[in-house]
């Protein structure tokens, strides 16, 4: 097996297509198809079933490639481990978070792990929890911000921080200014949410007490229409199509442009309420492959977000 092979495997995984494959790879689709036949000849085992216009992972396949990750992965971290004994942070960082924390964690993250380390390389993803997954078992990404639980074989976690969640409601709404919110009072409120696929959608649910609320029927989901982006359901709420649920995180944001976009002046048409105690809250993790080489770039981020935290957010106790 030659490294090229590997890496030529992991690209096709990736990709589900072995043109585009072959590009990002800077060689040939021929080139690359014979690497990955003779790969697969060396170790007796079908990584891919082609069919048609189409390209699939085998069982056997995704056994085989979460090997390689690491491989690739441990090849890779060679000279990092080395900069790390001279007391050097370098390389590349891939990481990914969840759409419901990267808006919100990134704009503060970034700069400050350029200061902490200026020889990483810092590259990010934004996806859903699923799909981060599915990324650090490929080597896609090394490490990903993720809501906890997050318990799959072959990953580790390290609890970074709380987040309560606040309700985001329109200016005049009867909820505002109250801090004792129930989590039933939402199934009697016109809901705004992420659609399905998004774990901060499924842990709003989970506030409410009556479930059945929002069960679906044949007129769809009672009570519930759906956005894209947090950042488009707050709008939503500003011109009183209903209300939401926030992570306290997204009460600030960074990406501010106007003073008619932003939300700290858009206090004029958004006001926001809280829940009673204990409010609701999700606790973020940072995960990555138990296999990851180094964990002096996993402590430098933890440090870097825990020095950097949104506004009410809490740190979580590593036990």
């Amino acid at each position: 097996m030659k490294i090229t092979q590997l890496r030529y495997a992991l690209m096709v995984a990736q990709e589900k297509n072995f043109s585009r494959a072959a590009d990002l790879c800077h060689v040939s689709q021929p080139s690359l198809s014979v690497a990955i036949k003779n790969l697969e000849e060396e170790l007796d085992v079908t990584l891919f079933e082609r069919i048609k216009n189409s390209l699939k992972v085998t069982e056997e396949g995704n056994k085989v490639l979460s090997q390689i990750a690491i491989a690739v992965s441990e090849v890779d971290r060679v000279k990092e481990i080395v900069d790390g004994l001279r007391g050097e942070l370098s390389g590349t960082l891939r990481l990914g978070a969840i759409y419901s924390v990267g808006p919100y964690i990134f704009p503060n993250l970034i700069p400050n792990v350029h200061q902490n380390a200026p020889k990483l390389t810092l590259l990010i993803e934004e996806n859903f929890t699923s799909t981060l997954l599915e990324f650090l078992a490929h080597g896609r990404i090394d490490m990903a911000l993720v809501a906890l639980p997050f318990d799959h074989p072959g990953m580790s976690t390290i609890p970074l921080y709380k987040e309560p969640f606040v309700a985001a409601v329109p200016k005049g709404h009867a909820w505002e200014g109250r801090n004792d919110i129930g989590g039933d009072e939402l199934a009697d409120e016109k809901l705004l949410l992420l659609g399905k696929g998004h774990c901060f959608r499924d842990q709003v649910l989970e506030i409410c007490e009556d479930p059945h609320s929002f069960e679906d029927s044949s007129k769809g989901v009672h009570n519930i229409i759906e956005g894209n982006s947090l950042e488009t359901i707050r709008h939503m709420v500003a011109v009183g199509t209903g209300i939401t649920v926030l992570p306290t995180s997204a009460l600030e944001n960074f990406l501010c442009k106007s003073e008619h976009t932003c939300p700290k002046s858009a206090s004029k048409t958004v006001r926001y309420a809280y829940f009673k105690n204990p409010a609701p809250s999700r606790d973020i993790a940072l995960a990555f492959r138990t296999s990851y080489p180094n964990m002096q770039i996993a402590e430098m981020l933890k440090e870097t977000i825990l020095a950097n935290l949104p506004n009410g957010c809490f740190p979580l106790d590593p036990a």
